[in-house]
């Protein structure tokens, strides 16, 4: 184990973890010796200097889930950050508005509202789990566990469906069984370092309708409502948007599968690399928030958030597939024809964020030879 590591060790639901009743009979003398927070009513929220590994183990303990899979699922959805509430608020048709907040990524949106679940469960408020760490992290254990309900399975493999419904997509389970499988290991931003190592696990198979444009890419297509059919060709088509999507791969994938969400992007491109294709070449998507915009550009999504940087992996791959683009269309490899979110006029967002448009021309241009 690394200096100042918190590791969750190899193992099913919740070998060394504490039952509930012995996390609630610890009460404020327990947990590491922290002091524990409450609010006006004397309900208990988490621990004053606590760690984001202790959070995980004591909401792990409390719901009767398996601390690895809060750890997986909170590394896919945020890298294990605490995004603040405003990163993704719901806005009507706005790409990145889904509503989702914090490591759990609780949503409230027309679709879904885990978020208000999470709350009737623990007796916490709407604001305390969108803002304060322990109480989202606690959230999320709830509503897995609620969705699970009383078969609590003593592997891994048997939650599976559960973390498909907490994410609603089978997409989800699978980036999740990943990270289970492959191991997650990072120093966050307060200076805790955490590491899940890699675990006995099944990653799920899912069936794929329908093949990609690009042949780099696998198709996962938006809803019919979110995008307008087209017959564009290298004429009508000369910009390339580049976006962040304030959230995961699967998570934006699935919003723009979402009947009610009126968004979507033509391709995401994930942290490590691999490309979806959601909206056809020659149809629309609605990712600009300009019409005239849309109708002659491509939107390239990338996973991750707005401060976050994009990995090498998600670099290039994203770069493969805009030399695809502009060698088909004949889009010019420059800055006027391959913009950011926030350069469409009128947008006013900080989209894509970190992202660094030189070393991705240069990219570009050597791909295409």
């Amino acid at each position: 184990m690394c200096g100042g590591c918190h590791e969750t060790p190899r193992d099913g639901a919740l070998a060394g973890a504490m039952k509930r009743r012995d996390f609630l009979r610890l009460g404020g003398a327990g947990l590491a010796g922290a002091a524990l927070l409450g609010t006006a009513g004397g309900r208990v929220l988490g621990q004053a200097a606590s760690s984001l590994f202790d959070e995980f183990e004591s909401a792990a303990a409390e719901y009767g889930v398996p601390r690895g899979l809060l750890m997986a699922m909170g590394y896919v959805n945020t890298l294990w950050e605490m995004p603040p509430p405003e990163a993704s608020d719901y806005e009507e048709a706005y790409i990145h508005g889904r509503g989702a907040y914090g490591i759990m990524q609780l949503l409230r949106n027309p679709s879904r509202d885990t978020l208000g679940r999470a709350a009737s469960l623990t007796g916490l408020s709407v604001e305390e789990l969108k803002t304060d760490r322990v109480a989202n992290v606690r959230g999320g254990a709830a509503v897995l566990a609620d969705i699970q309900g009383a078969n609590r399975p003593a592997g891994l493999d048997g939650w599976q469906e559960a973390v498909a419904g907490y994410g609603d997509t089978e997409l989800y389970a699978v980036e999740v069984y990943e990270t289970l499988k492959s191991g997650a290991s990072a120093t966050i931003s307060t200076g805790e370092s955490l590491r899940l190592p890699p675990q006995d696990v099944e990653v799920p198979e899912i069936y794929l309708a329908g093949k990609a444009d690009y042949r780099h890419a696998s198709w996962h297509g938006a809803a019919d409502n979110n995008f307008t059919r087209s017959d564009r060709g290298p004429k009508n088509v000369d910009i390339i948007v580049v976006h962040v999507a304030q959230g995961s791969y699967s998570a934006t994938i699935g919003w723009f599968d979402t009947g009610r969400s009126n968004v979507s992007a033509h391709y995401v491109v994930s942290r490590e690399g691999r490309v979806a294709q959601c909206v056809r070449n020659d149809d629309i998507a609605w990712h600009a928030g300009d019409w005239h915009y849309n109708r002659r550009s491509f939107g390239i999504e990338h996973a991750g958030y707005a401060d976050e940087p994009k990995t090498a992996r998600q670099y290039r791959s994203s770069a493969r597939l805009a030399a695809y683009l502009s060698k088909r269309f004949g889009i010019p490899v420059d800055r006027q024809h391959i913009i950011g979110h926030r350069d469409v006029p009128g947008v006013n967002r900080t989209c894509p964020g970190r992202f660094d448009f030189s070393k991705y021309l240069r990219l570009i241009k050597q791909y295409r030879h």
